[in-house]
């Protein structure tokens, strides 16, 4: 009786694992080498190709900085924002 709880008690936990990793994985590609427009919460909006999605952190490259009033500005490199400053973000297109 004992092994039997123990068996059912692994294969529970097997299967919680495999969903948690299947769910991260279809996270973290859902809109991944997309163009986006990433809204921050202080009224600024980064445009560019999302690339990697980290757990506290988004990864945009080809970046633009796009302010209220004011022409888009290109960023060199890649733009790493934390999850904390974004308030929404839109997938516009194809990257």
């Amino acid at each position: 009786m004992e092994l039997a709880i123990i068996t059912a008690a692994l294969v529970a936990l097997v299967v919680a694992v495999v969903w948690h990793v299947a769910e991260e994985y279809r996270a973290r590609t859902i809109a991944a080498r997309r163009r986006v427009v990433v809204c921050l919460v202080d009224d600024q909006a980064i445009t560019g190709i999302l690339w990697r999605r980290h757990r506290r952190l988004v990864v945009v490259r080809s970046a633009e900085l796009v302010q209220p009033g004011r022409e888009a500005v290109g960023m060199d490199g890649d733009v790493v924002i934390e999850r904390d400053r974004i308030n929404w973000v839109q997938i516009v297109g194809a990257g």
